[in-house]
């Protein structure tokens, strides 16, 4: 009995949950895009269409940088020739992969596009949660851990993919730690700049109601009822 659960849980692992865990890590990219985009659209929300500008934003930096290291450093191995876990963009049914994802790859040079989108990412976002600490704080101890949270969460999301790109073979662990730094000093940039142009309800991804100081708008703090 202990054997066949054994034996169930080990062909349950090696044919359902690695290779559907390996194919997300690979279109976590296109995963990233296309979701932002569909929830942007479906939500109408301010803060997700900026969230999904930051991620268009992060594939035009990676294919940016990717050309540049290219032309003053060319690879050794061409993208072609890599292998096909390392190349995210998805497949059509002629076998033929999609060239949205494709032409932004850069498997064996740098950055590595699938951890500097993500770090992108990810530090747009904890920026944007930073920045809203004092409404968090306001409003109790549940969401005041959304932060530490969301960080904990974040970095065990960047080290999975990290194993998962080393495993493979697909970047040197200098190159990935070098693509999380840009990255996150990009995501950084657009959360600090986006809501200076734009105001802070266009990084409220959490939805928070936003207070506003009527000491800082000039205003009294107290208003007496009317006299009756």
């Amino acid at each position: 009995m202990a054997t066949g659960i054994y034996e169930e849980a080990k062909r349950l692992f090696l044919e359902v949950i690695k290779p559907t865990a390996s194919e997300s890590m690979r279109l976590l990219p296109d995963a990233l895009l296309y979701g932002t985009g569909a929830f942007s659209l479906i939500t109408y929300q301010t803060p997700m269409f900026f969230l999904f500008g930051v991620v268009v934003t992060s594939f035009i930096a990676s294919n940016l940088l990717g050309s540049l290291m290219t032309t003053f450093m060319p690879q050794d191995v061409p993208p072609a020739k890599a292998s096909d876990r390392c190349m995210p963009g998805l497949y059509s049914p002629t076998a033929t992969r999609m060239a949205l994802i494709s032409e932004l790859a850069n498997p064996s040079g740098f950055p590595s596009s699938p951890m500097f989108i993500l770090a992108t990412v990810i530090s747009y976002c904890l920026g944007a949660i930073f920045q809203l600490s004092d409404v968090l704080n306001e409003l109790g101890p549940d969401y005041q851990a959304k932060l530490p949270t969301a960080l904990i969460l974040s970095t065990i999301l960047i080290v999975i993919l990290m194993t998962y790109l080393i495993a493979n073979d697909c970047n040197g662990f200098l190159v990935l730690l070098s693509s999380i730094a840009i990255g996150s000093i990009i995501g950084a940039i657009l959360s600090i700049s986006i809501p200076i142009i734009f105001g802070q309800e266009s990084i409220n991804l959490l939805g928070l109601p936003l207070f506003v100081r009527r000491d800082n708008a000039g205003q009294p703090l107290y208003i007496c009822a009317p006299k009756i």
